[in-house]
């Protein structure tokens, strides 16, 4: 017999609300997602020729923070990880992507050591989100006279759609823009 005025109730509830009712019914809770147990992205690390040509793309053109340049000591964790010659000298830079996304990226100069950076297959890239900023950084790079590959349509896995974009800057560092039409947030780190 509940079961009976259980029923009546509803369909006088949908009666009287109408279809918003049932839309706004609460669907059964979902399972909690487990803890995220992994690791954590710190920063990518370019290694250049040139810091103060690197920190005009990044820095100037980008609109990334940087950091003060540092020398570092020649007993760098730096020297053994990144293959440097003991009698080159390094310095570095940390960029930042406003507060949300901090020392992100790092810029490491190696002076007195030649580098080589492959291109085919080209083995790394920054992706960078212009935020409304592609045609000006795009103009600035083809002034610049560095290489650069024709845009394309983007559609995110989030269904997102914009369009991307990329150069190689001086040092061989492939580079792809990208520039969404609706404008996310930035993702913190």
């Amino acid at each position: 017999m509940r079961r009976g005025w259980i029923g009546l109730a509803t369909l006088v509830m949908l009666a009287l609300c109408g279809p918003v009712a049932a839309q706004t019914a609460t669907p059964a809770a979902e399972a909690p997602k487990p803890a995220y147990d992994g690791s954590y992205l710190k920063r990518a690390t370019l290694i250049v020729s040139d810091l103060e040509r690197a920190l005009t793309i990044y820095r100037d053109l980008l609109g990334f923070d940087a950091t003060p340049i540092w020398e570092m000591s020649g007993n760098s964790y730096s020297y053994t990880v990144f293959n440097v010659d003991k009698a080159a000298k390094l310095r570095g830079a940390m960029l930042s992507a406003g507060d949300t996304q901090v020392r992100t990226l790092a810029i490491f100069e190696v002076k007195g050591q030649p580098l080589t950076v492959p291109q085919r297959p080209r083995v790394a890239a920054v992706v960078v989100d212009t935020r409304g900023r592609l045609s000006k950084v795009m103009e600035a790079v083809k002034a610049m006279g560095l290489e650069s590959f024709p845009t394309r349509p983007l559609k995110t896995p989030e269904g997102a759609s914009g369009t991307e974009w990329g150069f190689v800057d001086p040092d061989g560092h492939l580079v792809v823009l990208y520039e969404l039409d609706q404008p996310a947030p930035p993702t913190p780190r």
